[in-house]
């Protein structure tokens, strides 16, 4: 009998942990779309001082689709590629500084970390990321996403770019 009962309620919290997840990352769709594009360094080295290591940048460009959405607070980001790594520092915070901004983008480097690596494209990875969505009404409401890498990072049209 208390087997049964062990196994019942871990499949439980499994199913109650794969919903929570799934309603968090709806919650984030519904209030924002965000395009996550990529950039490699110049030349070895740029950002590290290492030749040896390879680096890059991921640029998240964010459009809200909920006026009342003040900024998004990204606390992890993860790529979801065995070869990359991003050790964020700080919290990204995108913001939406007048109730006419519908646009913000930010940007975090991404380290290669295996050795002999060969990354010339990276669109259709993933990266995972969870932090809050803060309001200018109303409680912040926690979220968490996987986005897909889109392209190479061409520029920005509108928004203010800032660096980890």
């Amino acid at each position: 009998m208390t087997p049964a009962i062990i196994i019942s309620t871990l499949v439980m919290v499994i199913v109650y942990l794969l919903i929570r997840k799934k309603q968090m990352e709806q919650r984030f769709n519904r209030r924002v779309d965000m395009r996550v594009d990529y950039m490699f360094q110049e030349r070895p080295g740029q950002y590290s001082g290492d030749r040896n290591v390879k680096s890059g940048v991921f640029v998240f460009k964010a459009e809200r689709n909920d006026d009342k959405l003040k900024n998004i607070v990204i606390r992890k980001v993860r790529p979801l590629h065995a070869a990359l790594d991003v050790n964020l520092e700080q919290i990204l915070v995108i913001p939406f500084e007048s109730q006419y901004t519908r646009n913000a983008d930010v940007s975090v480097r991404f380290k290669v970390i295996k050795r002999g690596a060969k990354l010339e494209d990276l669109k259709g990875e993933k990266v995972s990321i969870s932090g809050m969505l803060n309001f200018s009404s109303g409680r912040p409401e926690a979220f968490s996403a996987v986005l897909q890498l889109a392209d190479i990072y061409k520029g920005s049209e509108t928004g203010a770019t800032k660096s980890n």
